[in-house]
């Protein structure tokens, strides 16, 4: 199944075709990056959760800890250590216009993208060479139990709530060494009205460059 990439400017489209060039952010640009809610989210790379009849807790001598609703448990990845490469799974006028991005590149074979973004990151020493993760982002509602994710920075940085599932979105996922390590997250309580974002300064992209992709790549304009 193709995918897709939006982009604002032909040049980066052709950047893309000719080069192979992958601009990833890291999920602390998405964060801090203000647009109405159409790319930027403050809570990305963040998976909370709420249920409805509150946080039940267990302490590690077995207490159970009962908080009222309102109260909210989160598990924050290191945005700055976790590069993101965003494409979507539909082509669509619509998402185009929303991201006010004329321009858009599908990869016809993205299990071949992904190789070459691997081999890549292997080559750089900084870079977490255990693996890339890629696959769709999973829209959840708040009520939804976390199970062992929280702990899994790979999962949580799929994690987004319903109402970005607008984009279809399907992301390419590299870190730097450690970022995937297990409960390698931030882990906080929230209630209502409170301070629910965390703050990152580092917003400075990861380019990879991984050769022509003409042969498995369309230019579509709108």
């Amino acid at each position: 199944m193709s995918l897709y990439k939006y982009l604002a400017e032909e040049a980066y489209a052709r950047a893309l075709i000719d080069k192979g060039q992958i601009f990833a952010r890291p999920l602390g640009y998405f964060r801090a990056y203000e647009d109405d809610l159409v790319r930027g989210d403050p809570d990305d790379g963040k998976l909370r959760y709420e249920p409805e009849e509150g946080l039940v807790l267990t302490k590690e001598n077995g207490d159970v800890v009962e908080m009222p609703p309102g109260w909210r448990f989160h598990a924050s990845v290191r945005v700055d250590d976790i590069f993101v490469y965003c494409l979507s799974t539909e082509l669509s006028p619509e998402i185009a216009a929303k991201f006010e991005c004329p321009f858009c590149v599908e990869v016809k074979e993205p299990n071949r993208l992904l190789g070459r973004i691997s081999m890549h990151v292997r080559l750089r020493s900084k870079l977490d060479r255990r693996g890339v993760y890629s696959r769709e982002v999973d829209y959840q509602k708040l009520t939804a139990a976390p199970n062992a994710d929280w702990a899994l920075p790979e999962r949580v940085a799929f994690i987004k709530p319903e109402g970005w599932a607008w984009q279809k979105e399907h992301r390419i996922v590299m870190g730097r060494k450690g970022a995937f390590a297990v409960e390698n997250v931030e882990c906080a309580f929230e209630k209502d009205g409170g301070e629910v974002t965390v703050g990152t300064t580092a917003t400075d992209p990861l380019i990879l460059h991984v050769g022509n992709l003409s042969k498995i790549t369309k230019l579509h304009t709108f």
